[in-house]
């Protein structure tokens, strides 16, 4: 797809993943104020529902920069189909404002509203576990140890983040 062209976006496979183990990921600080501030957006939510706060990941990181450039690159939208392992949250926005981490990852966050505690997928007002998907990653109580970047190109910013342990598992509260 050429660039500056209509973004192409891939809808999320209704299919289960299945969890892969991984080795740990190795804790760290956020090295750079972008960084601690998602990693702060991620942990105020996760504090307002009493669930642990995440450690920055540089491995996390990497592998989140690297996603987010091959799909800012092509143009593309969609998680990322290797199994890699880890739970990924996507975000995008246009338009020449830059957004902030805040925004980003409110975004996520205002999934809460079609939030309903239960057993994974039956997680969603809706019915439809995608509609909170973002946010269910988010709040995971499992999950450890989070890695994000941010990309831009021509107006474009596209923000990857990697958890891990992942959430979003079948059978279990997130």
């Amino acid at each position: 797809m050429a660039p500056g062209g209509p973004l192409w976006i891939e809808p999320p496979s209704p299919a289960p993943r299945a969890a892969v183990p991984i080795a740990p990921p190795r804790d760290a600080r956020p090295s750079q104020v972008l960084e601690a501030r998602l990693l702060d957006a991620h942990n105020a939510e996760r504090r307002r529902v009493g669930a642990a706060p995440l450690l920055w990941s540089e491995d996390l990181e990497a592998e989140a920069r690297n996603w987010a450039r091959e799909l800012i690159t092509t143009g593309r939208f969609a998680h990322d189909p290797r199994p890699h392992g880890h739970g990924e949250n996507l975000w995008t926005g246009w338009g020449g404002y830059v957004f902030t981490p805040e925004e980003m990852v409110g975004e996520w966050i205002e999934e809460r509203a079609s939030y309903r505690p239960g057993v994974f997928p039956n997680v969603s007002r809706t019915g439809d576990w995608t509609a909170v998907g973002h946010y269910t990653q988010l709040i995971w109580s499992g999950t450890t140890h989070v890695g994000c970047a941010l990309e831009t190109r021509e107006g474009q910013q596209l923000l990857a983040c990697r958890y891990s342990p992942p959430g979003n598992i079948d059978g279990r509260r997130p």
